[in-house]
Order: C-alpha cells, then sequence, then structure tokens
C-alpha cells in the first residue's frame, strides 16, 4: 500500500461536497478509478523501486490529467465553477485530485 504523504485538508471535502462534486465523482467513478489505475500502473512500470510509492506520486500524475479531463470539465460546468482559463480553476483541480486518489485506494489498497 502506497503511503500518503499530503494533507487532504476538511476545506477541500468541504468544498467539493457543497459543490456536488461528489456526486459527479459517484456517476463517473469507473471513469476516475480507470485514470488512477493507469497512472497507478505507469508510475509502477517505470518507478526503480515501486514499493517506495506514496500517494503523493499518483496526486502528481494525476493532476495534470484530471485538471483536463473532458469528464472532469464538463463537471465542473455543469456547477457552473471555474474552467481551465479560470483563476480558481487550479485550486478545484487540486481539491479534487486528492479525491479521486484517496478514493481509488480505498477500492485499490
Amino acid at each position: 500500500m502506497a503511503a500518503k504523504d499530503y494533507i487532504w485538508d476538511s476545506q477541500a471535502a468541504k468544498s467539493l461536497r457543497d459543490a456536488s462534486m461528489t456526486k459527479h465523482y459517484a456517476k463517473q467513478k469507473a471513469h476516475y478509478q480507470a485514470l488512477a489505475k493507469t497512472s497507478w500502473d505507469g508510475l509502477n512500470a517505470v518507478s526503480e523501486a515501486p514499493t517506495l510509492l506514496k500517494h503523493g506520486d499518483l496526486w502528481d500524475v494525476l493532476l495534470p490529467v484530471i485538471s483536463r479531463d473532458a469528464k472532469t470539465l464538463k463537471g465542473l460546468e455543469d456547477k457552473d465553477l471555474p474552467v481551465p482559463s479560470a483563476y480558481a480553476h487550479a485550486k478545484w483541480a487540486a481539491w479534487s485530485t486528492p479525491y479521486v486518489v484517496e478514493k481509488y485506494f480505498k477500492t485499490n489498497p
């Protein structure tokens, strides 16, 4: 199991819940699990020491993917949340990514 090396704060969790992005994730769970699995498998394949990989390593790889993912962008748009060209988009991508990582490792220890 990968060690957790980042802080998933309560503000992020509350904001995602309040914006109904947790419902969006639930509807698109298979999609996000596949993104996480593909990224995690790739990290394991290229790492010299896969046993040393941490949750944060998956976060690093997924952040740019999720910030450009069509389903995520549609979910943000549907909720009237910032799109990539908006100043606050980075915050939403940074909040969504750890959520996906946490859900992935809960089902794939």
